[in-house]
């Protein structure tokens, strides 16, 4: 079985390997803007190596997925699944999706507080700062991370206004990390009742921290390094505080588990030391179904970004490249959009066809051969003009006359025989 779907996944690989592109067509798409940094990369690398062009906005998960819904773009990006209604929405108009993962990355926690260059903060007190329940630099909970206050100066919280899958994710890690300083759950659009400040996608979030003095916030570690912001060295369940670089963020993913749709269980409480604890993965989600020249344009854009070449291109901005085993997922996942294997697969119909089990009934072509008997056939009856009539009142007159008919075939059919090839002489 195992051999099998290796051998699958194989030819689904060298097949998306061939996928013609149409320099005329464009896909659009929009959503997470978690991945933005690393697709607008990708969308770079491919139009200048195809000439085919691939159109994504940054609208946050939500927004991206609502679109997919309504149709007005042709696939999405999303940091989490979606929501049970949502998937009812997508089959009903598609038929069926994927979950594509194409690059993971950090949570990072952004600050810039004068006089702090570095700053370590475990779940519970991030949970507490985000909540608004710590609200100066100089709080007792940060001096026990740090080893030393800090300034006497007024946290500002930058949070996402839109409906975000970021926002889910990090939510979900102060959940499950930062109990009991956490009571607002797991959701996609961030609570702004305790004097949170609310800026759309993670580039104003970013752009909000860098600016202030005594912010913090959470973006992609990606946005972080594009603007050279300090960030938050976290606490994982291996007791140790990580940055949200390349190889801590591989390190957690590589803890999580493979779902059946094709996303993934992240562990936030992870106990690898290596890990930092607010990894994720983003998803491109999908539709199963497509225009055709549509589908092998995005088909060949997704490849190209699982590639080892596209993969390649995530650490230098701020990203990770997936774990072997998610990228092995997600091409898997990939190979169930408008499937080659759906047209190739009656090609081995024609074996049986040509199997020449059914040619045995040609067999009864000798029967032919007594085609020549009629010619004897008029001599056993001259014969049988001449039988006794006695004979003939019993079955022995029967029997007789085909012991002579038999006799007589055998005859002419030696007569017949030693006749032919002068026959076929005089026919030549």
């Amino acid at each position: 079985m195992l051999l099998a779907l290796g051998l699958l996944l194989v030819g689904a690989q060298a097949a998306m390997a061939e996928t013609p592109t149409h320099s005329g067509v464009t896909v659009t798409g929009a959503g997470a803007t978690f991945p933005l940094n690393m697709i607008e990369q990708w969308k770079s690398d491919f139009n200048k190596s195809t000439g085919a062009t691939i159109a994504y906005t940054g609208v946050g998960s939500g927004g991206g997925r609502q679109q997919l819904i309504a149709g007005t773009v042709d696939f999405a990006g999303s940091d989490v699944a979606a929501a049970a209604t949502e998937v009812d929405q997508l089959k009903a108009k598609y038929g069926d999706f994927v979950y594509i993962p194409e690059t993971s990355g950090a949570v990072a926690v952004l600050f810039k507080v004068p006089g702090l260059t570095s700053l370590k903060l475990t779940g519970p007190t991030l949970a507490k700062i985000f909540a608004g329940g710590i609200t100066n630099w100089n709080d007792a909970a940060i001096a026990a991370d740090n080893g030393a206050p800090g300034p006497n100066l007024p946290i500002q919280v930058f949070v996402r206004s839109d409906k975000s899958g970021t926002s889910g994710v990090f939510t979900e890690y102060l959940s499950k990390a930062g109990a009991p300083n956490w009571a607002a759950g797991i959701t996609q659009t961030f609570p702004t009742d305790k004097g949170q400040i609310g800026k759309a996608g993670s580039d104003g979030v970013a752009n909000a921290v860098n600016a202030s003095s005594g912010g913090i916030g959470y973006a992609e570690h990606s946005f972080a390094v594009e603007r050279a912001i300090p960030e938050v060295m976290v606490k994982n369940g291996g007791g140790q505080f990580r940055p949200p670089d390349a190889a801590s963020v591989t390190a957690a993913i590589d803890d999580a588990t493979l779902n059946p749709d094709g996303t993934l269980g992240l562990n936030f409480t992870t106990t690898n030391p290596e890990a930092y604890p607010i990894s994720t993965v983003s998803y491109l989600m999908v539709p199963t179904k497509m225009d055709g020249d549509k589908g092998d344009n995005l088909k060949a854009f997704i490849s190209y970004a699982l590639s080892d070449a596209g993969q390649a291109k995530a650490t230098p901005l701020g990203y990770s490249p997936l774990p072997s085993k998610v990228r092995t997922m997600a091409q898997a996942q990939l190979a169930k959009v408008n499937p080659v294997s759906a047209t190739a697969a009656p090609a081995p119909a024609p074996a049986p066809v040509a199997a020449p089990s059914p040619a045995p009934k040609p067999a009864p072509a000798p029967k032919p051969a007594p085609a020549p008997a009629p010619k004897p056939a008029t001599q056993s009856s001259v014969a049988a003009q001449t039988q006794d009539p006695a004979l003939a009142s019993t079955g022995a007159g029967t029997t007789l006359a085909l012991a002579l008919a038999g006799l007589l075939l055998v005859a002419g059919g030696v007569a017949f025989g030693a006749g032919r090839p002068r026959g076929a002489t005089a026919r030549s």
